[in-house]
């Protein structure tokens, strides 16, 4: 058999109630070229099972011998079993719109970009369901680290970044997430970085989920997979609730006006500067490799 063009890394820990929609929405992809490599972190729970019920020989699965503690070792191990030209990362609790790998990788050889970020949502709420945009990129200025966080689900790149930039960094030796860090190194070095500017991922973290390992969360994926599924018009209900509660939020008074004006001015400083002031709140906050413990604590593991 052929190499595929694309391969796709998920790395997951004991939430197979959720990794297999991750996984059918790969499925339902319409573009099938792909190979999908599944890497548990000592799972201890019925993942194995779950994967191995797909029966597609494209699905691969590997369980490590001992516990990384986040995705950055799990990743790693994926993208050296990768024979794709191409790389993409899905997130076990993420779901890509059916169109989502085609429409990127057309992006990714039409502009001749290194890598290509995908716009998408991100539900950042288990109750009132509060949605961000994500993968939003300044026409002016285009991905800038200090300004943007964007999700590794919403990536599509060239396998020669691997080369490049080498692999993921573990959290505990950095102050941001690993994701972020590794995006942020592709940036200086001087990579080129193209938005999609096409919405095709729905992220649900469980960052934002307090208990989401400890008390198996999946009635969110469920309900967001089967509007994938049935409902035509998904992407633009979601586009418009978005709109709607970001007119709410942003319809202020004088005084917050002038706060946020200023504000925003001394941020644009700070980057002319070389300052990253996303790096600079992890550090603040959490201190090196704090944002994750903070997150293990809400998610209701060890």
């Amino acid at each position: 058999m052929n190499n595929p063009v694309i391969s796709i890394i998920t790395a997951t820990y004991n939430r197979s109630n959720i990794l297999g929609f991750s996984i059918r929405s790969v499925l339902n992809q319409s573009y099938q070229d792909w190979e999908l490599i599944v890497v548990g972190d000592c799972c201890t729970d019925d993942t194995e099972l779950v994967v191995n019920d797909f029966q597609d020989p494209r699905i691969t699965f590997i369980n490590l011998k001992e516990n990384f503690g986040e995705q950055s070792g799990p990743n790693n191990v994926g993208l050296k079993q990768a024979k794709g030209d191409v790389i993409a990362f899905l997130n076990h609790d993420d779901l890509w719109f059916p169109d989502h790998l085609e429409y990127s990788l057309s992006v990714l050889r039409s502009s001749q970009a290194d890598l290509v970020v995908a716009s998408g949502f991100i539900d950042h709420h288990q109750e009132h369901h509060e949605f961000y945009l994500s993968g939003i990129l300044s026409e002016k200025y285009g991905y800038h680290p200090s300004r943007t966080f964007v999700p590794a689900s919403n990536w599509l790149f060239k396998r020669e970044l691997i080369r490049d930039v080498g692999f993921w960094r573990p959290a505990k030796e950095i102050y941001l997430a690993p994701s972020h860090d590794w995006l942020k190194r592709v940036y200086e070095a001087a990579k080129r970085i193209e938005p999609t500017r096409h919405f095709t991922v729905i992220a649900l973290p469980s960052s934002s989920r307090k208990n989401a390992y400890k008390d198996r969360m999946s009635f969110d994926s469920q309900h967001y997979f089967d509007e994938l599924l049935h409902n035509p018009r998904f992407r633009e209900q979601l586009a418009i609730k978005y709109l709607y509660n970001s007119f709410e939020k942003n319809f202020y008074d004088e005084k917050t006006y002038c706060f946020r004006f200023f504000t925003k001015r001394i941020k644009t400083a700070f980057i002319k500067l070389g300052f990253n002031t996303i790096e600079f709140s992890y550090w603040r906050t959490y201190g090196k490799g704090g944002w994750l413990a903070n997150f293990r604590q809400k998610r209701g593991l060890n």
